[in-house]
């Protein structure tokens, strides 16, 4: 097994491993820059190459806005609606994870559930 190959099945490790988390219906891990790793989402769904850069732009505003307001850096950004939330968070100084959940999902279970694997992410990537 090349080193190639051993990466790429590391990252669809982490994908399955958040979609196991109770309240997960899709997610992407992608660069800082919004270039997509890995993702989990049903076929045809969504642009999922544009939700991944979405999300990092979403990540990077917050974390811009947070460094204008002399505040420490976002954990998390969460973004709600009646019918989904999506949220994005670090997984390291060069990876982020995007997931969006049901509207049944607790957002705080799911976050602390998240920055445990956040943490194997950002040892790997």
């Amino acid at each position: 097994m090349t080193e190639h190959q051993g990466l790429k099945e590391r990252i669809n490790s982490f994908i399955r491993e958040i979609m196991e988390v109770r309240g997960v219906s899709a997610c992407v891990l992608a660069s800082r820059d919004g270039i997509l790793m890995g993702k989990s989402f049903a076929s045809g769904e969504v642009s999922v190459p544009s939700f991944a850069a979405m999300s990092a732009t979403m990540l990077a505003s917050a974390e811009a806005a947070a460094s204008i307001s002399h505040i420490q850096p976002p954990q998390k950004v969460l973004v709600t609606s009646d019918d989904a939330s999506v949220l994005v968070m670090s997984a390291g100084d060069r990876t982020l994870l995007a997931a969006i959940l049901d509207p049944t999902a607790d957002t705080e279970a799911v976050y602390k559930l998240f920055t445990k694997i956040a943490a194997e992410i950002a040892e790997v990537l």
